[in-house]
């Protein structure tokens, strides 16, 4: 089958597509998914460039051995391992693979996927699963109806989903951080202002939330205090810089640290691989009825797998990007 591989940390020049790659087999509580689409995710270059190094630990300190990059994918189950008991082959779904996204075949355990409702497309099946249940693990707990809620780096992946999802779980008001030139499309998906972040600091917004969801981590919590509640929760979901070592992880536990200092509560958000079908079903039912839109700001080819993930690195994307694997 084609498959994108590598078998060294470096970027996307690193990264080489073979036509003669062997077809997994699914183990016992495993499905193969003949794959039609894969969403990336920042995921998807931290752990093929190793970066942070700390990340390393769990992937291979000198090498990662043969893998595929590509975390969410979306497509047919063309076969079943043993014990596997909901799905069955012919069902078309999508959820989070973690490797081997950008390959034409792919084994996921059972329950990390969800059935793709009929009116959805493949892509926007594609586009949902890490940045959906990001933002929704995140905000759930926080019991947003009623609240304000402020979004910072909200027309990102996670970020596009954490504004609707504030909105769907009954927020009072969301307001976005963003560039001007996503202001519209996040205004679109339910922002009720969008503060423009290259003509305005965040901290002269004029307004007080109750729930500040971060997806950047680049103002301190001790300065966001000023447009925060007493009572307020900061939920960091994500940083940018950090260096080698602890990269995003760092803004995100220095956040944690100043907590302990602050009144206002902080509530670290981070992705989960231990996600249940339900939970995910749970979102794909909001992207059917039309309550949450998944932006997929470019589908690339997979022949054009290297620019995808250049420009997945740039942290500039406007909602998800995928690929187009069949």
């Amino acid at each position: 089958m084609r498959a994108v591989t590598y078998d060294r940390y470096g970027g996307p020049e690193s990264h080489v597509l073979r036509d003669d790659v062997k077809e997994p087999d699914p183990a016992p509580g495993q499905v193969r998914i003949r794959v039609g689409t894969t969403g990336l995710n920042a995921w998807d270059w931290h752990v093929y460039r190793g970066d942070p190094w700390l990340a390393r630990l769990r992937f291979g300190l000198r090498s990662p051995g043969e893998r595929t990059p590509g975390s969410d994918i979306a497509g047919v189950v063309d076969a079943v391992g043993s014990g596997v008991e909901r799905l069955t082959v012919g069902d078309r779904v999508c959820g989070f693979a973690g490797f081997g996204g950008a390959a034409e075949a792919v084994v996921v355990p059972e329950s990390r996927l969800a059935r793709i409702p009929p009116s959805l497309s493949d892509q926007a099946a594609a586009a949902t699963p890490i940045a959906a249940l990001t933002a929704l693990y995140g905000l759930a707990p926080l019991a947003p109806a009623g609240q304000r809620v402020l979004v910072i780096g909200a027309s990102g992946g996670v970020g596009h989903m954490a504004v609707q999802l504030a909105r769907v779980l009954g927020a009072a008001r969301v307001v976005a951080v963003c560039s001007d030139r996503n202001a519209t499309m996040v205004t679109e998906i339910g922002a009720d202002r969008v503060i423009d972040y290259t003509r305005a600091s965040v901290l002269d917004a004029g307004e007080t939330f109750d729930i500040v969801f971060d997806t950047v981590a680049t103002t301190p919590l001790r300065r966001l205090r000023r447009i925060m509640a007493p009572d307020g929760v900061y939920a960091p979901a994500g940083a940018l810089g950090g260096g080698p070592m602890l990269g995003p992880a760092w803004g995100m536990y220095r956040s944690v640290v100043a907590g302990w200092t602050v009144r206002q509560r902080v509530a670290l958000v981070a992705a989960r691989e231990d996600h249940t079908a339900d939970d995910l079903a749970r979102a794909l039912g909001w992207v059917e009825a039309g309550a949450v839109r998944p932006i997929v700001e470019r589908v690339y080819r997979l022949e054009e797998h290297a620019a995808a993930m250049a420009r997945l690195e740039s942290q500039h994307v406007a909602g998800k990007l995928v690929l187009q694997i069949t």
